[in-house]
C-alpha cells in the first residue's frame, strides 16, 4: 500500500479541512512527521487507520471520538485517503457516527457511520475531487467497504498496526510477546493454512483408512452372527450340516413326486366315468323338459294355420284405411279453406277502412308542408349570420379553455400545498425515527459482536466436551485392550511350557539304554522327561494362544494409536477454547435480543433522506409561487374571453332577431326540417300503403272464396271412394270364412308367422334328437357304477401338495446351502483385503500422527511451518539490527526455552561482547527499540515476500526515538537512520513520527504539524 493523499475534515486536533499530499514525500523516501508533543501526528495515522478499517489506529478508541472539538457544528467529521496498491488506485472516504444540527428546527440529530470505496486508476490525484472520485466499488454499508478493503490490501487492521504502522510502544509487544501470542501473531501474518489443512486431510484419511478397516471387519463379524453363527468355524460345520440335510430332502421330494403322479391318474380315470354318468343325466333331464313343452308347440302350430289364411286380407284393409284417410284430409282442407275465406275477407275490409282514414288525414299533410317551406326561409337568415355565429361559437370556446385552465391551476395549487403539509409532517417523523434507527443500530452491532464471540465460545466448549468423553471412552478401551493382551500373554506363556514339556516326554519314551539322545547325541540319560501322556499333542492349542496373544498385542497398539489421536484433538480444542473471551450471555439470549432489535428496524420503516426531502420541501415552495403567478394571469386571461363572448353574441342576436330562440342553431334547425320532412313523407307513404293494401286484400278475398267451392266438391269424391273400399273388404271376409273381429285377433301375428313356423319346426327336430341322445346314453353307462370324484380327487390334492411341500423344502435346503457357501467365498475375499488394506494404509495412519504432533518433540506441521518462517524474519530483522548496534547484537531462536507443542519460537540476543545469549527482556530501553524496530522491519520483510498479494511500500513508524543515545549528535541515533536510509535504497518509503531535533535535522523532507489554541494544521518541508 502506497499513500497518495489524506484529507481531513473537522478531525482530531484538526478544524479545517486539511490536505496532506503524500507524493513528494514517498518520491524522497525517507520523510517525517514533526510536531510538538500533543500538536496531532500520530492523528495522521488514526486517519489513514480509521478511513482504511474504519477505527483509529488505538483499538481501544471509539470512532464517535474522532471529531474535532474545535470544529463548526455544520462541518462533517469525514476522511478521504488516496492510495495506490500495485498499479490500481484507489479512493476510500468514511464519515464516523456523529451528531449534527437538524436541517429544520431546533437540536441535533445522529448520523450513522457511512463509508465509500472508489477505483480512480488512472486519474491524476489533482483530478479526484467531491463530485468524481472514480467508479463506485462500495458504498454505505461499513461491512462491505470493509471487506473489499480487506481483499485489497490483503491485511487488516491488526495486522496493518504490526508491519505497516508502528505506533509508540505497539511493535515492541511483538519482541517481548509470550510463545503462544507470538504464534497466533504469526499465524495470522502468514498464510500456513494450507499446513494446517494437510494436517487435517492426513489425519482425516488415516482414521478413515482406520475406520474402513474397523467397520467391515465388524460388518463381517455381524453378517455370520445374522446367520446365526458364532464364528467361521461354526459357519464351515454348518454348511456340512446344510449338504446332508440337501440330500435327504432330495431323496423325499423324488417319493413324493411318484405318489402325486399315481394319484393323478386315478383322478384322470374317475373324471372319465364321471362324465358319461353326467352326459346320460343331461339327455333325460332334456327330453323331458322338452316333453313338457309339446302341448304349448301344438297350440302354436294351429295358430300358424289360422294366421295364413287371414294374411291374404291386409291388401283390402289397406285400401279401405287409404280411402278413410282420405275423407279425414278432405275435411280438414275443406275446414282450413274456410277459416283462410273468412279471414281474406275480414282483411279486405279492414283495408278499406284504413284507406278511408289515410284520406281523412290531407289536412295535417298540408299543414307539415307549409312548416317545411318556413323552416328552409330560417335556414337562409341563419346561413346569412354565419360569420357572426362563428365568432360567438370561436369567443365562447376560448373563454371554455379558458375557464378550464384557470380551473386546473386552482386544483394543481391545492394539491402541492397539500402535498407541501404532508411532507412537513413526514419530515418530523422522519427524524424521531431515524434517531431511534440510530441507537438501534448502535445496540444492533454491539449485539452481534457479541454473538459471534458467544457462538465461537460455545461451539469450542462443545467440541472440548466431545473430544474429552471420546478421550475417556478410549482410555477404558485402551486399559481393556491391555488387559485382555495381558491374559492373553499368560496363555501364550502357559502353552509354550506345555508344548515344551510335551515335546520333552515324547522324546523320554524313545530313549533306550545305550542309544543316542536324538538332540544331544549322549548315549547316558540319567534324567529322562516324565508326565503324563495325555499332555502329547498341544501343538495346537500353543499356536492358539499364540495368534490369540498378537492379535490381544494389535489391537492395544491400535488403541494406543487412536487415544494419542484423540489426546492432540482434545489439546488442540482446548488450546482455541482458551484463548476465545467468555461472553456474559449465551448465543440463544444474544439472538433472542437481535430478533428485537431487527423487529423495531423494521417497525421504523425504510431510511428516508431527510436531506433530500428538506430539498423537496424548498422545490415544493418555489414550485408553489410560479404556479401562483400562473393562475393569475390565467383569471385575467379568461376575463377578457368573457368581454369578447358577450359583443359576439349581441352582433348575432340582431341578425338573428326574426328566427325563434330555439331554432337559431343551424343543427337544430337541420333536425327539426329533418323531422317535419320525414313525418311528411311518413304521411305520404301510409296512404299509398293503404291504397295498396286495399287492392290487395280484396284480390286474395276473391281467390279463397274460389278455393272454398273446390274443397266442397273433393270431399264429395272421397266420400264415395270410402264406401265402395268398405264393401270390398266385407266380401273378402265372407270368402275365408272370418269375422272382423277374428281378423283383427289374428292380425298381430302376421308378422312373426315365419318365426312361429321356423319354431314348431325345430321343436319338432329337437325333440326327435333327444329322444335318440337319451337312448345312446343309456347304453353307455350300462353295467358301470359311479365313481366317487370328490374323495378321488382329495386323495390326488393330499399327494401333490405332499410334493410341493418336499419341492419347497429342498429349494429352501438349497438356497440355503448356497447362501452359505456365498457367505464363505464373500469373507474369505473380504478378510483378505482388508488384511492387505491394513497393511498399506499403515504408513498414511504413521505420517498423520506425525504431522499432528505425535513424534519427539510434540511439533505439529503447522508450527513447524511457522518456526521455518520466522527463521527467515530472524535473518532479514539481524540484516537491520547489525548495523544499528555496531555488530553487537543478533536475533536468535530459543529452541529450549518454550513448551514441547511450541518448540522454535522463542526469541534470545547473542551478545558478541559476552559470546552469550541471554533473553530480550535484559535489553535496555533503546536497546528494546532497535531491536524491536529491526524485528518488525524483518517481519514486514518476509510478509511481503511470502505473500504474492501483501505489498508494504510505505512504513510508519511513531516515536521510540527519544530512547537512542547520541554521541556528538550522533550515536545509535545516526546508525537507526543509516538502516532506515537503507530501506529507501531498497523501494521502501519510511515515514517517522518524532520530536528530537537530530531527527528531524537529519531528515529534513516531511511535514510539521503546528498546534494552535483552536485546532492544528499541516506544513510542508524540505520538498523544493
Amino acid at each position: 500500500m502506497r499513500p497518495v493523499r489524506l484529507t481531513l475534515q473537522a478531525f482530531g486536533p484538526y478544524p479545517e479541512r486539511v490536505v496532506i499530499d503524500f507524493r513528494e514525500a514517498i518520491e524522497a523516501g525517507l520523510f517525517g512527521i514533526y510536531g510538538q508533543t500533543g500538536s496531532g501526528k500520530s492523528t495522521i495515522f488514526n486517519a489513514m487507520t480509521f478511513a482504511l478499517f474504519g477505527e483509529p489506529a488505538k483499538s481501544d478508541q471509539e470512532a464517535p471520538s474522532l471529531r474535532s472539538d474545535h470544529a463548526d457544528p455544520d462541518v462533517l467529521t469525514e476522511v478521504e485517503f488516496v492510495f495506490d496498491v500495485g498499479d490500481q488506485r484507489y479512493v476510500v472516504l468514511r464519515r464516523p457516527e456523529q451528531m449534527r444540527p437538524k436541517t429544520r428546527g431546533e437540536g441535533e440529530t445522529r448520523s450513522v457511520h457511512e463509508s465509500y470505496l472508489f477505483e480512480a486508476t488512472g486519474m491524476p490525484p489533482d483530478e479526484i475531487t467531491d463530485n468524481d472520485r472514480g467508479k463506485i466499488i462500495a458504498e454505505r454499508k461499513v461491512r462491505e467497504v470493509d471487506a473489499a478493503i480487506v481483499e485489497l490490501l490483503g491485511y487488516g487492521s491488526e495486522q496493518f498496526r504490526q508491519i505497516v504502522l508502528l505506533p509508540q510502544g505497539r511493535f515492541e509487544t511483538f519482541l517481548s510477546a509470550k510463545t503462544k501470542e507470538r504464534l497466533e501473531i504469526l499465524r495470522e501474518l502468514f498464510d500456513v493454512s494450507h499446513y494446517e489443512m494437510l494436517m487435517a486431510d492426513l489425519r482425516s484419511e488415516a482414521d478413515a483408512a482406520e475406520r474402513h478397516v474397523r467397520e467391515e471387519r465388524e460388518l463381517c463379524a455381524r453378517r455370520i452372527v445374522a446367520e446365526g453363527f458364532e464364528s467361521t468355524d461354526a459357519l464351515i460345520s454348518g454348511i456340512e450340516s446344510s449338504e446332508a440335510n440337501l440330500t435327504e430332502l432330495l431323496t423325499a421330494e423324488n417319493i413324493a413326486k411318484s405318489r402325486s403322479k399315481a394319484a393323478e391318474k386315478e383322478v384322470s380315470l374317475a373324471e372319465a366315468t364321471e362324465e358319461k354318468f353326467a352326459a346320460a343325466e343331461k339327455s333325460r333331464q332334456r327330453f323331458e323338459e322338452l316333453e313338457k313343452q309339446k302341448q304349448n308347440f301344438e297350440t302354436l302350430a294351429e295358430r300358424v294355420r289360422q294366421v295364413e289364411r287371414a294374411r291374404p286380407l291386409l291388401d283390402a284393409e289397406d285400401r279401405l284405411k287409404e280411402t278413410s284417410g282420405e275423407v279425414n284430409d278432405a275435411g280438414s282442407a275443406l275446414q282450413h279453406a274456410g277459416v283462410i275465406a273468412k279471414h281474406a275477407r275480414e282483411q279486405s275490409e279492414a283495408a278499406t277502412e284504413a284507406l278511408r282514414e289515410e284520406n281523412e288525414r290531407s289536412a295535417e299533410g298540408d299543414l307539415l308542408r307549409r312548416k317545411k317551406d318556413e323552416l328552409e326561409r330560417f335556414g337562409q337568415i341563419i346561413e346569412a349570420a354565419a360569420n357572426s355565429v362563428a365568432a360567438v361559437e370561436l369567443a365562447t370556446a376560448a373563454q371554455r379553455e379558458a375557464l378550464s385552465a384557470y380551473e386546473k391551476a386552482q386544483a394543481r395549487l391545492a394539491d402541492l400545498r397539500a402535498t407541501r403539509i404532508l411532507k412537513v409532517e413526514s419530515i418530523k417523523a422522519t427524524r424521531i425515527g431515524e434517531a431511534a434507527r440510530s441507537e438501534i443500530r448502535g445496540r444492533r452491532a454491539s449485539l452481534v459482536t457479541q454473538l459471534a464471540a458467544a457462538e465461537a465460545y460455545e461451539k469450542a466448549q462443545l467440541e472440548v466436551q466431545t473430544s474429552l468423553a471420546a478421550v475417556v471412552e478410549q482410555a477404558r478401551i485402551f486399559d481393556s485392550a491391555s488387559e485382555q493382551a495381558e491374559a492373553a500373554g499368560q496363555k501364550f506363556e502357559a502353552a509354550e511350557k506345555n508344548l515344551t514339556a510335551a515335546q520333552a516326554l515324547h522324546l523320554a519314551m524313545k530313549l533306550d539304554a545305550g542309544s543316542p539322545c536324538p538332540v544331544c547325541g549322549a548315549t547316558e540319560h540319567p534324567a529322562p522327561a516324565t508326565g503324563k501322556i495325555e499332555n502329547v499333542g498341544l501343538d495346537s492349542a500353543f499356536r492358539e494362544a499364540r495368534d490369540a496373544w498378537q492379535l490381544a498385542d494389535e489391537t492395544v497398539r491400535k488403541s494406543n494409536v487412536k487415544l494419542a489421536e484423540l489426546q492432540a484433538t482434545l489439546a488442540e480444542r482446548e488450546k482455541r477454547h482458551s484463548l476465545l473471551p467468555r461472553s456474559g450471555e449465551t448465543a440463544a439470549a444474544l439472538l433472542t435480543k437481535i430478533s428485537a432489535e431487527d423487529s423495531a428496524l423494521g417497525l421504523l420503516g425504510p431510511e428516508v433522506d431527510i436531506a433530500a426531502a428538506d430539498a423537496e420541501i424548498e422545490e415544493l415552495d418555489v414550485r408553489y409561487a410560479s404556479l401562483e403567478r400562473e393562475r393569475d394571469e390565467l383569471r385575467n386571461y379568461l376575463e377578457e374571453c368573457r368581454n369578447k363572448a358577450t359583443e359576439a353574441t349581441s352582433t348575432r342576436d340582431g341578425k338573428l332577431a326574426h328566427v325563434p330562440d330555439d331554432l337559431r342553431d343551424i343543427e337544430v334547425l337541420n333536425a327539426v326540417h329533418e323531422d317535419v320532412s320525414k313525418s311528411l313523407e311518413e304521411l305520404v307513404a301510409a296512404k299509398a300503403a293503404a291504397e295498396e293494401k286495399q287492392r290487395n286484400t280484396r284480390e286474395a278475398s276473391i281467390v279463397a272464396a274460389k278455393e272454398l267451392e273446390s274443397a266442397e266438391r273433393a270431399l264429395t269424391v272421397f266420400r264415395e271412394h270410402h264406401r265402395k273400399a268398405d264393401a270390398f273388404f266385407q266380401a273378402r271376409l265372407a270368402d275365408v270364412g272370418l269375422t272382423v273381429e277374428a281378423f283383427q285377433t289374428l292380425k298381430p301375428f302376421i308378422e312373426s308367422l315365419e318365426v312361429d313356423r321356423e319354431s314348431v319346426e325345430v321343436y319338432r327336430r329337437e325333440h326327435k334328437s333327444a329322444e335318440d341322445a337319451v337312448a345312446l346314453a343309456s347304453s353307455a353307462v350300462e353295467g358301470m357304477t359311479r365313481p366317487d370324484l370328490k374323495e378321488v380327487r382329495e386323495v390326488y390334492e393330499a399327494m401333490s401338495e405332499a410334493a410341493v411341500k418336499a419341492t419347497e423344502e429342498r429349494i429352501g435346503a438349497k438356497t440355503r446351502l448356497d447362501q452359505l457357501n456365498n457367505l464363505k467365498t464373500s469373507l474369505q475375499d473380504t478378510l483378505q483385503k482388508l488384511d492387505e488394506a491394513e497393511a498399506a494404509s499403515g504408513p498414511l495412519r504413521g505420517l498423520a500422527l506425525l504431522v499432528n504432533g505425535q513424534n519427539g518433540q510434540r511439533l505439529t506441521l503447522e508450527t513447524y511451518a511457522i518456526g521455518a518462517m520466522f527463521d527467515q524474519v530472524l535473518v532479514a530483522a539481524n540484516l537491520r539490527l547489525h548495523p544499528m548496534t555496531s555488530g553487537r547484537y543478533f536475533l536468535e531462536r530459543d529452541l529450549d526455552g518454550s513448551g514441547r507443542g511450541n518448540r522454535g519460537l522463542g526469541i534470545q540476543v547473542f551478545d558478541t561482547h559476552t559470546g552469550k545469549s541471554r533473553a530480550t527482556s535484559t535489553l535496555s530501553g533503546g536497546e528494546t527499540f532497535i531491536a524491536a524496530l529491526a524485528l518488525a522491519l524483518g517481519l514486514a520483510d518476509v510478509v511481503e515476500s511470502a505473500s504474492g498479494k501483501v505489498r508494504l511500500d510505505t512504513v510508519f513508524i511513531d516515536e521510540g526515538f527519544g530512547s537512542l543515545d547520541t554521541e556528538n549528535g550522533s550515536g545509535t541515533l545516526d546508525q537507526v537512520l543509516q538502516v532506515l536510509n537503507s530501506l529507501v535504497r531498497q523501494n521502501r518509503a519510511v515515514g517517522l513520527i518524532s520530536h528530537v531535533p537530530l531527527v528531524q535535522e537529519v531528515i529534513p523532507n516531511g511535514f510539521y504539524i503546528r498546534k494552535h489554541l483552536v485546532g492544528s494544521t499541516v506544513e510542508e518541508r524540505g520538498f523544493d
